[in-house]
């Protein structure tokens, strides 16, 4: 048999035996660098999200809005955009705040709002702008030790951090209080 045709069977049969033997597939377990990725990714997303909260009583307490969600639950963390957050107490007072950006800390059921943050007091018209407001989800206070400016009417209020107890309606200023009072006509 000549041996160029000879040449040509075997490397034919070398492929499809190669093409029959050979199935390339995805490692069964990843590498150290792809499993550390995979643990910073987000378990869940949530688009629009709502949740509400009920005491013992089946009384409301809150309502948790946001534009997205981001669950990381190996951290205890959740990632929220323009999240809003309302706290009713049982006499109807309520509170509203928001913000651009928010964590949820699910270990100590903590609501995180960062950047251009609003609390307000529903009733009364109080405003409190601040840049980051961290909101005690059990107990409904809000605290921050950055500079807050809260008006109301035409007063208004500067401080280097605040307190904010809303289920008694009460507001603690921390250093450097300066105010502007309007007299009322």
């Amino acid at each position: 048999m000549p041996r160029l045709p000879l040449q040509i069977l075997l490397a034919i049969t070398l492929l499809v035996a190669a093409g029959y033997f050979w199935r390339p597939q995805t490692a069964g377990t990843p590498d150290v660098q792809t499993t550390q990725r995979q643990r910073e990714l987000p378990q869940t997303y949530l688009q629009r999200v709502r949740a509400w909260s009920f005491d013992e009583q089946g009384r409301l307490t809150d309502i948790v809005e946001a534009k997205q969600l981001e669950q990381f639950p190996r951290r205890n963390l959740s990632l929220i955009s323009q999240p809003r957050y309302y706290a009713h107490s049982g006499d109807d007072k309520t509170w509203s705040a928001s913000a651009a950006r928010g964590r949820g800390d699910d270990r100590r059921n903590r609501l995180l709002l960062r950047k251009d943050v609003v609390l307000v007091h529903d009733q009364s018209g109080t405003r409190l702008d601040t840049h980051a407001l961290d909101i005690d989800l059990d107990q409904q206070v809000a605290t921050s030790d950055r500079r807050v400016t809260v008006v109301q009417g035409n007063n208004r209020t500067v401080a280097d951090g605040i307190e904010v107890r809303m289920e008694d309606e009460t507001i603690i200023m921390k250093p450097n209080v300066e105010s502007i009072y309007a007299q009322l006509p």
